[in-house]
């Protein structure tokens, strides 16, 4: 008789037939031998995983490097082999995909990339695919009233922080100005959009790509007949043929902003029940290394609020490899980033050297140096090159802070060039309302944590860390940012302090030395590291911003017309925080849904919300312009008294001023940054400063109480890019100057200063006589003068001493009364 191995239970698919157990099952598996047996780490969360597998929503949180992507491939087979299938793996690209079927291949795990296979229909395969396949408004699964065309029994998000952006962006209509529903929604808003700033629609109609407005709520909500009508005869374009569908029922409930290049609808949280296939999933499993705000599952994903604040996760800090993280312009503040950019190079001449940059632009520092800059169209390519352990040299990756791995050789030195940026509308008004919260700071550190884990893919790993940039410097040199981190990456930042301290104050020739002891793996600060990281706190399990679960329940309520009960559940938050802006930022979310029920009251607590937070939206009416006292006291005392208030010691003065200093730059896509720095510096010069056109939509983007009643009033262009002042530039100066004579008496006097980097009008202009150009040349001064004044006060000890304050300001030209004739220059006009 022949032998039927079948008859032994053999002939099963992969995985262990009916043992669900995830770490037995892994003993089934005919596998490289490179996968021995799960770590500890593995181990133990696969094990409480295994406990809590009946919950519809599960978060894994494992550091870098500490394989994932094994344990979720065990859970969703172990899912499998209980027979809650079908079993889903969704990544954030198809790069990361590539990976996961090659690696559950070398496990011996059954995948496939197609979701109509009949492998996967029937349990037998595991589907590996990308979530924008998975999520968009065409998807095979099924979108809306469709139903679940393509059934899920369990799921996994893997690298979850990089998947929410894909999906964040499939829920947003993004429209450039050539697009022909922009102009029409344009006009339809204009009126709308001019109530809150004259000269922010002159902008947008001009096409200034730096001007963002939102379009008041009371507008959308009034009008949304109107605009959904123009958007859904455009909605086979190219632009809206995969977001139409998805957002169409929520169009009431979304917001709008524009900008002189285009335009973004999106609402504040994901209509995820939109893929019926994701929500009727019995299981859901979101891995996760380091998502500081996990709050974002609740609002993106609509997860189990008691779920993602109470986390699966390793016992103690987990697995890491070593990273030695300096930030060289805090150690010495006089360090330039030319310098850094030299010590890289250098390095890279004998080791792989990775440098994330947050845009294309800031890529171009690095051209001369790199050796190759990887964007999304060609990131696969060059990080297999880099993991093929080819020496590269220096590479520059333009904006990705997750979803790479560099491991071993791939990366020894990793580069992070100032604070990741946005670059959505809505995002960025989200974070100029935010700006200065506990949330922005926790948003900055996360995408700054996750970006320092690429270089670190397992324990056994080492690379060095260098953060760049002056604004970078002064945001992790905060107290509150420690707080951002998980514990295992502060405990690396508080051993690196120490490395920091024994080479305070040296030139950029003593950071190759020490960087080199991590670089090389010396066996003394291996074992220092590891001791750390062992006697570490464990720490939060997880960080959940406490206002998000209500601002979720809000939305779905507001979606089910339960209006009245979604402003109940906004109140809760908005009574409970104790930050101003952040409750002015809820009033208007609070205000939104008023709207739909009481107009009146809607607008009522708009005004209470802009008193709170003055980069919320302007209501229609009960603004009054708060007039610029001149100081109580003379300028140097008044500096001292800004000084005092503000900074712990003269260090901490430095990084300030030299992050004031990089901001007053000619950033062509970034003009409020400008705006802010200069009412910055009015504060820290000891003058009155205000940014009028910001608080109350007229009047200059600057004013400055210079002494006595002299006033200097700023329109800033720094973003301009023409050899010639514009004669609508001119015009909004002149406004200004007019605005300022009906908002003040006759006894005030104020200078007109354009920021400008030309100093000549066009032959169309009408400049007054007294207007003064602060152009590339005295921005360049006044640059240098604040960093040169700010290490001047600090070296003598003086944060505190008016006397020192008064002759350092003299000293450096930036007193009240040598300002302009330090700074500015006259102007010349065309014929």
């Amino acid at each position: 008789m022949a032998f039927d191995i079948k008859k032994l239970g053999g002939g099963k698919p992969p995985g262990g037939g009916n043992i669900i157990d995830p770490r037995k099952i892994f003993g089934t598996l005919a596998r490289n031998p490179r996968f021995r047996r799960p770590s500890d780490e593995q181990g133990e969360v696969l094990d409480k995983w295994f406990a809590l597998r009946t919950q519809a929503d599960n978060t894994l949180k494992m550091n870098t490097g500490a394989g994932k992507t094994l344990v979720g491939l065990l859970a969703l087979q172990s899912s499998l082999n209980e027979g809650v299938g079908p079993a889903a793996y969704i990544t954030p690209d198809i790069y990361l995909a590539r990976q996961v079927i090659k690696e559950a291949t070398e496990l011996g795990i059954a995948v496939t990339d197609d979701p109509r296979s009949a492998a996967y229909m029937s349990g037998k395969a595991i589907l590996v695919i990308n979530v924008y396949k998975f999520i968009n408004g065409k998807s095979v699964f099924g979108v809306g009233s469709e139903g679940s065309k393509i059934p899920i029994g369990s799921l996994v998000v893997d690298d979850a922080h990089a998947c929410l952006a894909v999906v964040a962006a499939q829920f947003t209509i993004a429209l450039s100005s050539k697009h022909a529903a922009y102009g029409e929604l344009l006009k339809l808003l204009q009126d709308d959009l001019r109530s809150q700033s004259e000269t922010g629609l002159l902008d947008i109609q001009s096409g200034d790509p730096q001007t963002v407005m939102l379009v008041p709520f009371w507008a959308w909500k009034d009008k949304h007949a109107q605009i959904t009508k123009i958007l859904h005869t455009h909605r086979d374009s190219e632009e809206l043929l995969f977001v139409w569908p998805l957002l169409k029922e929520v169009i009431p409930l979304c917001q709008c902003a524009f900008s002189g290049r285009g335009l973004e609808i999106a609402p504040r949280c994901l209509p995820i029940d939109e893929i019926p296939s994701f929500v009727n999933a019995k299981r859901r499993i979101y891995m996760t290394a380091t998502l500081a705000d996990d709050g974002v599952l609740i609002s993106h994903f609509q997860a189990d609020p008691k779920s993602v604040t109470t986390p699966i996760k390793p016992n103690g800090v987990g697995e890491i490899g070593d990273r030695m993280i300096l930030a060289p312009q805090e150690i010495n503040p006089q360090i330039v980033v030319d310098e850094i950019k030299g010590l890289a190079a250098d390095i890279a001449k004998h080791h792989n050297v990775v440098v994330i940059v947050p845009s294309k632009k800031r890529s171009a520092y690095w051209s001369d140096v790199a050796a190759q800059t990887l964007d999304a169209t060609n990131i696969e390519e060059g990080v297999a090159e880099l993991k093929n352990g080819k020496h590269v040299g220096l590479t520059v990756l333009i904006n990705k802070y997750d979803g790479v791995d560099l491991p071993g050789d791939a990366c020894r030195l990793l580069v992070i060039d100032g604070l990741p940026e946005v670059f959505g509308l809505i995002e960025r008004n989200e974070m100029a309302a935010l700006d200065g919260t506990d949330i922005q700071l926790v948003r900055q550190m996360q995408r700054l944590e996750q970006g320092m884990g690429r270089g670190v893919r397992s324990g056994e790993d080492h690379c060095a860390v260098l953060l760049v940039g002056s604004r970078l410097t002064q945001r992790i040199h905060l107290q509150a940012a420690r707080s951002k981190f998980t514990a295992a990456t502060l405990a690396q930042l508080d051993l690196s302090r120490e490395v920091a301290e024994q080479i305070a104050g040296q030139p950029i020739a003593a950071f190759r030395p020490v960087l080199d002891y991590c670089i090389k793996k010396d066996p003394d600060w291996w074992r220092t590291g590891r001791e750390r990281l062992a006697n570490a706190a464990e720490g939060p399990a997880s960080f959940v911003d406490p206002n998000v679960a209500a601002v979720r329940s809000a939305f779905d309520l507001a979606r089910g017309q339960l209006l009245d009960k979604a402003c109940a559940a906004l109140q809760v938050p908005i009574n409970s925080t104790g930050e101003r802006r952040l409750r002015g930022y809820l009033k208007q979310q609070l205000a939104e849904y008023e709207h739909h029920l009481d107009p009146a009251k809607a607008q009522e607590t708009q005004l209470s919300a802009y008193q709170d937070n003055r980069r919320t939206l302007r209501p229609i009416k009960g603004i009054t312009y708060n007039k610029l006292s001149p100081p109580a006291a003379e300028q140097a005392l008044t500096a001292a008294q800004f000084m005092k208030a503000r900074f712990l010691d003269g260090n901490d003065l430095i990084l300030f001023a030299n992050a004031l200093a990089d901001d007053l730059d000619w950033y062509e896509d970034d003009s409020k940054r400008f705006e802010a720095a200069m009412r910055e510096l009015g504060h820290l010069l000891g003058f009155g400063s205000q940014r009028p056109e910001l608080e109350i939509g007229k009047g200059p983007d600057n004013l400055w109480a210079v002494g006595g009643l002299r006033f200097f009033v700023i329109e800033d262009k720094n973003g301009a890019t023409s050899d010639i002042i514009a004669k609508s530039d001119c015009n909004q100066l002149l406004g200004s100057m007019e605005w300022f004579s009906q908002a003040y008496d006759k006894s005030c006097t104020a200078t007109p200063i354009m920021v400008h980097p030309e100093s000549k009008f066009d032959q169309y202009s009408s400049p007054s006589a007294d207007f003064r150009i602060l152009d590339k040349v005295g921005l360049k001064k006044l640059r240098e003068a604040i960093r040169a004044y700010a290490t001047s006060i600090a070296a003598s000890n003086g944060l505190t001493d008016a006397v020192k304050i008064r002759a350092r300001l003299a000293q450096f030209g930036l007193s009240g009364d040598k300002f302009i004739e330090s700074f500015t220059r006259g102007f010349t006009k065309a014929k």
